[in-house]
């Protein structure tokens, strides 16, 4: 009997342990988590990367023998069988980001095709938990503290005026977002940006990154958010773009539909900041230079469109005039 007993609450307590690795809030649109295993296994991918494709490392600490060798291992499994799959593009990863980050959280029932994946997250929980996990969770509860007032000022004029630029519905039911201290990194991008997959919107915002600038992580939060108003060759925005440049006999320039997200979430933003009495000096486009080819035309013609002074289709005819000159 005493055993039963045992069995008993040490199942009853395991799941309230696990839980306490998984936080979460949310505000009028949204919803955060921060999710233990989807951590680790960012951690995993990003330091498999690194040391395949830039020779370098993030594992600063010094680990015991046994925690070395457990890490070695699981990102030995890492290189040979997920490293070469985009975090965002890859079938498995969005299939494994879906599942992780909603019915996954507490590795209760694993499907077939991920209980190989999860056994090896599992064989380094100790060692992730003990010399990781503190940093990155603090990193994400702290990148969340300091941006949720901003985000419950200016989400609902953001979404006000975005969806009248785009003339698309905002999604109905709460975006969901997981916080993650390491970021999407790929074969052709490697570095810490945020990254979304659509129909639900799923984003996934990082904790390292441009932080110093205050309002630059709710504007890329803002950005993903959006990505479901704005595709690359339809709705009202694709549409218009792909529309005149076959009236105009052109190409669509490489990814001109998210030159224009970018800018018109970015020129939103500064103005629901604005509103909010934070000054705002340059948007995330701006400061980086992103899509910098078309920026003064941007500027120019869709500044105008927001202002309702042309319509989206006079602006997108200038700015390819001119880009074709």
């Amino acid at each position: 009997m005493k055993k039963l007993l045992f069995c008993i609450l040490i199942g009853l307590t395991y799941p309230s342990i696990r839980a306490q690795h998984h936080f979460r809030d949310t505000t009028q649109g949204f919803t955060f988590e921060i999710n233990y295993w989807f951590n680790l296994h960012h951690f995993l991918w990003l330091e498999s990367f690194v040391t395949a494709h830039l020779d370098s490392t993030l594992i600063q600490q010094d680990l015991s023998g046994h925690a070395k060798q457990n890490l070695e291992q699981a990102l030995a499994y890492y290189r040979e069988h997920l490293v070469s799959l985009d975090l965002k593009r890859s079938d498995y990863m969005s299939t494994f980001k879906r599942w992780i980050t909603h019915e996954g959280r507490t590795l209760g029932s694993v499907p077939q095709q991920f209980q190989e994946h999860v056994h090896v997250l599992k064989s380094v929980d100790e060692v992730y938990k003990k010399s990781f996990w503190p940093v990155h969770k603090e990193a994400c509860e702290k990148v969340l503290r300091d941006n949720i007032a901003l985000i419950r000022q200016t989400e609902a004029p953001f979404v006000k005026s975005i969806t009248r630029l785009t003339r698309q519905f905002w999604q109905v039911e709460k975006i969901k977002v997981d916080i993650s201290y390491y970021g999407t990194a790929s074969n052709w991008n490697p570095k810490h940006r945020p990254y979304t997959t659509l129909f639900p919107t799923h984003v996934v915002m990082t904790a390292v990154g441009e932080n110093n600038v205050p309002g630059n992580w709710v504007e890329l939060l803002f950005h993903e958010s959006a990505h479901h108003l704005i595709l690359s060759s339809s709705y009202f925005v694709g549409g218009t773009i792909k529309d005149v440049c076959e009236v105009m006999q052109l190409e669509p320039p490489r990814s001109f539909w998210h030159a224009y997200l970018f800018y018109l979430t970015g020129e939103v933003c500064k103005q629901a900041f604005t509103e909010n009495n934070m000054t705002y000096e340059e948007t995330y486009m701006q400061r980086t230079g992103v899509f910098g080819r078309y920026y003064a035309l941007l500027d120019e013609h869709l500044k105008a469109y927001i202002k309702r002074e042309v319509t989206l289709e006079e602006a997108t005819r200038k700015i390819l005039t001119a880009l074709n000159q």
